[in-house]
């Protein structure tokens, strides 16, 4: 389903054509199309597109041509067939002072990567049944959208972004739509760097065997996900950063990018005293025997991605249980843009240095006092992620959070809006599981109020 709208409210797509009929239909044929400058483009806004994907259900099966209609059913009912793949491919020599140390180059396969509708089953990374991840009032919209801000050096400025904005989350945590099952199976191997492969054109991975050493295998298996309220901005940065200033000059129209990533799966953890599985990232590595084809001396360094064979099976108890899994993740602002740049050989990934700008800093620091009302920062969790906005009657928590939060299990949200995790006996959280379900609970944890002051990633040798 797709319509046009302002915001999140939606227009009549009807009349939004016809508005654009008689428009053309009034410029004859006297109109042209004209080209647009880059700073041109970067002023303009307008209407935008909102979509609901509905009945969603997704999952990378073994690539194979020329099946029947009746053997494709076949195989979307078998999780045996669940090992296409994505590679994360090693690239690159390793430093002498690496080598000499021992390490190795990663190889990385992730496989049966599936999204379906939440359920109840810890073992399982596939319901099969398709999940609603919207509404019709509340949908995913794409639009471009102004916004006043400040560039480097504290001036106001006006800056065009493009947004991609998940449904908003209602303030009392009602969910309209449903919450999704995400699943997934890794091998990561080491690689010998003196062993050269080639590349299987049809599956993406190596044609063989050589070379892998020592493989880890994972499952992850994570119930009762929701990205509603997750938003992601891009446009080019503002300018005046100065060397003088403390800042890099590179700051400057460039791209940027801030996000708010929202991972949550339970609004109301502070209340859990028992284990729920509808709301649970479990990560276990104790395959089944007799699954796979090892070595005599017990070294397995198969996998599906390469020999084709079919999908392993898990243990149904053992691993590692995060109960009511809740990350807000605050990854740059329109005041403290995410950057990507490049010296032309390498590239780098930053969160730039915060300006030494009262009317910058303050929309980003907290006064955890209450007293000076002219710091604007606040934390984002599962109940709160700012100003709160109300739209047709509805009230909806904000995003105007600049600081970050993660908890596991029971934790509690007070009314200051700090979390706190639970430390009484009856706390549910991370917990550990043998073989036989023998459990260990280690109980609950938060962090709360983090704020990245300046972060930079980057590339070398390339």
């Amino acid at each position: 389903m797709v319509t046009m709208t302002t915001g999140h409210y939606t227009v009549s797509f009807p009349k939004a054509i016809l508005t654009i009929a008689i428009g053309l239909g009034l410029s004859h044929s006297a109109f042209a199309l004209e080209a647009l400058s880059d700073e041109t483009l970067s002023q303009q806004t307008g209407e935008g597109i909102a979509f609901l994907p509905e009945n969603v259900k997704m999952v990378f099966q073994k690539a194979e041509d020329n099946l029947s209609g009746a053997q494709n059913t076949a195989r979307m009912a078998d999780r045996g067939y669940d090992t296409g793949l994505i590679r994360v491919i090693p690239v690159g020599p390793l430093s002498s002072t690496a080598t000499a140390s021992g390490a190795k180059k990663a190889d990385l396969f992730i496989y049966g990567l599936a999204l379906s509708k939440s359920d109840s089953n810890v073992n399982s990374r596939f319901s099969n049944t398709g999940v609603n991840l919207g509404t019709e009032s509340n949908p995913w919209v794409l639009n471009v959208l102004p916004v006043s801000t400040y560039d480097f050096a504290g001036n106001v400025q006006s800056l065009s972004y493009l947004g991609l904005e998940a449904p908003l989350l209602r303030a009392d945590g009602t969910l309209a739509s449903d919450t999704a099952k995400l699943g997934l199976w890794g091998d990561i191997f080491s690689r010998n760097s003196t062993t050269s492969t080639t590349v299987n054109a049809a599956t993406g991975a190596p044609d063989s065997l050589g070379g892998l050493e020592n493989r880890l295998r994972v499952q992850m298996i994570l119930n009762g996900l929701s990205l509603n309220g997750s938003n992601l901005k891009l446009f080019q940065t503002l300018g005046n950063a100065t060397n003088n200033s403390g800042l890099s000059t590179t700051y400057n129209k460039t791209l940027g990018l801030a996000g708010l990533i929202r991972l949550n799966t339970d609004y109301n953890a502070g209340t859990r005293t028992t284990a729920d599985s509808s709301r649970m990232l479990r990560i276990s590595t104790a395959e089944l025997t007799g699954t796979t084809s090892c070595s005599t001396t017990g070294t397995c360094l198969n996998t599906p991605a390469i020999t084709g064979e079919s999908a392993p099976n898990f243990n149904a108890l053992e691993g590692v249980y995060i109960y009511s899994p809740n990350i807000n993740l605050v990854l740059g602002s329109v005041y403290q843009p995410l950057i990507f740049n490049t010296d032309g050989n390498n590239f780098s990934l930053e969160v730039t240095r915060i300006p030494n700008v009262a009317s910058i800093y303050q929309q980003i620091y907290t006064d955890y006092s209450g007293q000076d009302k002219s710091y604007k920062g606040s934390t984002c969790n599962v109940q709160n992620c700012g100003t709160t906005s109300t739209i047709a009657g509805v009230n909806y928590q904000g995003n105007t959070a600049t600081h970050s939060s993660i908890s596991i299990g029971t934790a509690t949200i007070d009314n200051s809006n700090l979390l706190k995790a639970v430390n009484t006996s009856s706390a549910v959280g991370l917990t550990f599981k043998d073989s036989a379900g023998n459990a260990v609970n280690l109980g609950s944890a938060a962090i709360d109020g983090l704020m990245i002051q300046h972060l930079k990633i980057s590339t070398t040798g390339l």
